[in-house]
């Protein structure tokens, strides 16, 4: 699988669960953070992919 279509599809889940944690009823902050994790692990995982680790 190329590289750029790994990376729609990691985005694509990413931003799925991102949404699903701004419906829970979780205080601001939480949800916040929560949201910029799961944006993290998945620039991470996109740079492990392409080998920058």
């Amino acid at each position: 699988m190329s590289l750029l279509i790994f990376a729609i599809i990691v985005l694509v889940v990413a931003a799925l669960i991102a949404w699903a944690v701004q419906r829970l009823p979780l205080p601001s902050p939480f949800g916040s953070i929560i949201q910029a994790l799961i944006l993290i692990v998945a620039a991470v995982v996109i740079a492990q992919r392409a080998g920058l680790f």
